[in-house]
């Protein structure tokens, strides 16, 4: 009997860590992640080259403007800015409306 219950309980382990994985999209917000620039640098021109990554196929959304991920999740993008100090937000949302924002801050010399 004692065993019975061993298998039980692994098997719902199982059930439950099945359900968490395949409902993972609908749970969890999408990763956005930035490869290029970096936070708080400082850069020397008027154009601003922005790439990162995210889940595959997303809409990704940089000061207003639209972008898309790839296959394999990567974006890319370039942004006219002005001298000073630039604050450039970043917005990803997937079909369930689970939506991950980040903001950059860049200094135009």
């Amino acid at each position: 009997m004692h065993i019975m219950r061993w298998i039980f309980l692994g098997l719902v382990l199982a059930a439950v860590g099945y359900f968490f994985y395949e409902a993972r999209d609908f749970l969890f917000a999408p990763a956005l992640e930035i490869y290029t620039p970096q936070n708080f640098s400082t850069i020397n021109t008027a154009s601003l080259h922005i790439a990162g990554r995210t889940a595959p196929r997303l809409k990704v959304w940089i000061s207003g403007r639209e972008a898309q991920s790839d296959e394999n999740g990567n974006f890319e993008d370039h942004l006219p800015v002005f001298p000073g100090y630039n604050e450039i937000g970043l917005k990803v949302s997937d079909k369930f409306g689970n939506e991950t924002r980040k903001v950059l801050k860049i200094v135009v010399q």
